[in-house]
């Protein structure tokens, strides 16, 4: 079988036509949003559906989705009417705009490295080298062998 581009499989499919449309009109939707909405916005919200004729823009944080909800009459305005005329009759049909968050999954976190044994005898070198100070005082207690320390403790 000859390999085909996916959008002449979706246009030529009649089942998966209506798909391939409501793709094609987000697609637009979001170019033409790109170029109503401050740069900052641009990069933190999208044009995610069309749910009849409410336009459905996903934010990336409430505070975003909170201004634009400000911008969202001058949005859809800018929307319906591309640069005075709108070539498409179904985008003059949007009469609202819903604005949602979509948050992104948050990274995961990094795995933690456990610190190697400690060099107890380097410890007291660096203890002998230095003046009677509570530092001293401190590095010779530490690095003293104890047989209480948790790694030799009975775990029962």
């Amino acid at each position: 079988m000859a390999a085909e581009s996916i959008a002449k499989l979706l246009g030529d499919n009649a089942e998966l036509r209506p798909l391939s449309e409501r793709l094609e009109l987000i697609k637009r939707l979001q170019k033409r949003y790109r170029t109503l909405v401050p740069e900052g916005f641009a990069a933190a919200s999208r044009v995610c559906a069309i749910d009849g004729t409410t336009v459905v823009i996903c934010a990336a944080s409430g505070p975003v989705a909170a201004a634009l909800r400000h911008l969202a009459p001058r949005l859809l305005e800018g929307l319906r009417t591309a640069r005075g005329k709108s070539k498409q009759q179904r985008d003059q049909e949007l009469t609202a705009i819903r604005i949602e968050i979509q948050v992104e999954a948050p990274a995961p976190k990094r795995p933690v490295k456990s610190r190697g044994v400690m060099p107890r005898e380097r410890l007291a070198d660096v203890a002998g080298k230095l003046a009677d100070s509570p530092l001293k005082e401190t590095l010779e207690r530490i690095g003293r062998p104890n047989p209480q320390s948790k790694s030799t403790r009975s775990k029962t």
